[in-house]
């Protein structure tokens, strides 16, 4: 389902192609520059047009990155909140359940557990993101210091589910490292794109309107051709 942004952009340029349309049908259409021509108004809806599509292509591969992030922090069966549960049960097995390990890394597991995750925006925005990238940021130190304090303990940690041995938890903040990092690069991209095609609007707001200007100019106030373009709005 597109955004309401996406519908608004969308609408705009459904109205401009309109405005196109009816610009190609007057007789003797002759603005005072080139830029208000119907040649120079295609190619700008054109353009816009190819930005559509990249900024959509942009929105997927950020939807999917973010995807990718939750179901490894959260919602896989061997997610970082998930494992946290068979650590905390190793080490209670290892040391015993009042010792000070068991309460060093229920503090970790805690802390982890205890950061807000909010849902991703459809529609990311700057301040959200950030929110979002110190969230998954911190359960990611914590977790890296959390292995550290696992490797203190030597081979006095050596649990029986693989999941939980410490090469793989290794392996799994080099994974967590990577889908944040995915998501920020992700994001930049879909940024780009948005503000190239935010300033092509811009453009074509103000064009339009200068077309209409030419075509009131030229035709009058109360003709029918402006009358068919004065009131869509771009």
């Amino acid at each position: 389902m597109a955004s309401v942004s996406e519908k608004t952009f969308g609408s705009r340029l459904l109205n401009a192609e309109k405005i196109l349309t009816h610009l190609t049908a007057f007789t003797g259409y002759n603005p005072s520059t080139d830029e208000q021509s119907i040649s120079n108004y295609e190619t700008l809806i054109a353009t816009i047009k190819v930005q559509n599509n990249e900024a959509a292509s942009k929105i997927q591969a950020y939807s999917a990155a973010v995807d990718i992030r939750q179901k490894l922090f959260q919602k896989n069966s061997d997610s970082l909140n998930k494992i946290m549960t068979p650590i905390g049960a190793a080490i209670r097995s290892a040391f015993g359940k009042t010792s000070k390990e068991a309460a060093d890394i229920a503090s970790l597991v805690t802390k982890v557990r205890g950061i807000s995750i909010k849902k991703d925006s459809k529609e990311p925005n700057a301040d959200t993101v950030s929110q979002s990238e110190r969230s998954y940021g911190s359960m990611t130190q914590t977790f890296a210091d959390m292995i550290a304090t696992l490797e203190n303990y030597g081979a006095s940690y050596n649990p029986a589910n693989d999941i939980v041995k410490l090469p793989q938890l290794k392996d799994k903040l080099i994974t967590l490292t990577s889908a944040n990092t995915a998501v920020t690069v992700a994001y930049g991209a879909l940024k780009e794109k948005r503000d190239d095609r935010s300033d092509l609007y811009k453009q074509l707001t103000d064009i339009t309107q200068r077309i209409k200007d030419a075509v009131k100019s030229q035709y009058g106030n109360t003709s029918t051709e402006y009358v068919l373009i004065k009131g869509l709005k771009v």
